[in-house]
């Protein structure tokens, strides 16, 4: 091959590779899929975009259960290019008929292209009825600050004692092999009498832990000062069926499907 016959085809080369190059800041809009829905979750998509460098898309999900739903981030899988790729991103914790709303996102090499596609994996729901496990009664004030039961580690940090109004927080650490639960507002205080009041918190939430995973949480008691004299009362925090340890049921959602919308995309980048 003679010096003009190369020199034509690095010059072809050349001009290909310049027009492959693709400006970093040109984004691709993609047409949005129809939600996903099956009878434990529904999902839908919103403005899924991409660019040389990242690869997004908005999602809400709706748990149509009366039980916890979790979404491994790590077994979210997208493919752009025949690639793949994983969220950098916490586990999504869909409570019982609630919605959340998150950003799914990708970063990494050429993420700018015609299609892509996002497959839901490590999805499992938490039934609230199972796994009860029974706790005996705490003494308040404590004769001891700390108990095992179960997987549970749990030890009284801070106990704050008024005449009508006692917080106890406690730290909690799971170390068994299941998921567990801990829900505050099934607890209550019984006092010498024998009458029982519920956890005065309306805000107490269900803490979520994997093995190993601690958390904190706060219970509180209200009761009128004509009843008793809570800073010197004798009660017990009486668990009820706050702890629980359960395990996950997987469900499949499966994968969607992602085409570049070419009209949307030229008029967005003018």
């Amino acid at each position: 091959m003679n010096r003009t016959s190369l020199l034509t085809i690095s010059l072809l080369t050349a001009c290909v590779l310049q027009a492959q190059k693709v400006d970093p800041r040109h984004t691709n809009f993609y047409r949005v899929p129809a939600p996903v829905e099956n009878d434990v979750v529904r999902i839908e998509f919103k403005d899924p975009v991409a660019q040389m460098a990242m690869c997004k898309v908005r999602v809400e999900l709706t748990n149509k259960t009366t039980d916890i739903l979790i979404i491994k981030a790590s077994e979210i899988v997208f493919t752009v290019g025949g690639a793949t790729y994983t969220p950098k991103d916490r586990d999504f914790v869909i409570r019982p008929n609630d919605r959340i709303n998150r950003t799914l996102e990708i970063t990494g090499g050429n993420m700018h292209h015609d299609a892509f596609s996002i497959k839901f994996g490590g999805a499992s729901r938490l039934p609230r009825s199972e796994g009860k496990v029974k706790v005996p009664d705490f003494d308040v004030p404590p004769s001891k600050n700390s108990f095992t039961v179960g997987g549970f580690e749990v030890n009284l940090v801070n106990m704050d004692k008024e005449t009508a109004k006692t917080a106890l927080k406690f730290k909690v650490v799971y170390r068994g092999s299941k998921v567990a639960l801990v829900d505050p507002s099934r607890t209550a205080l019984r006092i010498e009498s024998g009458q029982e009041f519920a956890n005065a918190s309306s805000k107490s939430k269900e803490v979520i832990l994997q093995q190993g995973e601690d958390d904190a949480f706060t219970v509180y008691g209200e009761i009128p000062g004509k009843i008793v004299d809570m800073q010197f009362a004798n009660m017990k925090l009486v668990w009820n069926d706050a702890f629980r340890e359960v395990t996950p049921k997987p469900f499949s959602i499966g994968t969607v499907e992602f085409a570049v919308d070419p009209g949307l995309t030229e008029g967005k980048n003018r």
